[in-house]
């Protein structure tokens, strides 16, 4: 089975974490340039990379959303309901990849890339039927 590997993608002292608004938020990473997307609410977070997974295209701000979920591809206008990282359109379509949102100690935040996501998803084994007696 292939190794996880964890990358941290950006980081966020205390005083930024708590400038995030309720709903969606656009960061960029200083050292880099790369774009992510951060969705709060009720003090819980969900982030993925600013990158749409239909062709790569960037997400803005959809100014069509009245419940402040949505983003939309300057591509091809797919849009992805941020706050459960599903694409509305085209609906069932694809899941957005999520980045691992870490809580420091300090009240700062990490986002973190896991690669691969699914590693069981890489090389899955054969299923193997159970025993009697196996499993308790």
């Amino acid at each position: 089975m292939t190794a996880q590997t964890s990358k941290v993608v950006l980081s966020l002292d205390a005083k930024e974490v708590d400038l995030l608004k309720d709903g969606v938020n656009f960061k960029k990473n200083p050292s880099d340039g790369k774009c992510y997307i951060i969705y709060k609410s009720v003090g819980s977070f969900k982030a993925c990379k600013n990158q749409c997974k239909h062709q790569g295209g960037v997400f803005i701000k959809d100014i069509e959303d009245l419940d402040g979920r949505t983003v939309k591809c300057t591509k091809h206008n797919w849009k992805l309901n941020v706050s459960s990282m599903k694409y509305v359109n085209p609906p069932d379509s694809f899941q957005q990849d999520e980045l691992e949102v870490e809580t420091l100690d300090d009240g700062g935040m990490q986002l973190v890339e896991l690669s691969p996501i699914d590693p069981w998803l890489i090389d899955p084994r054969e299923p193997v039927a159970i025993q009697p007696g196996e499993v308790k």
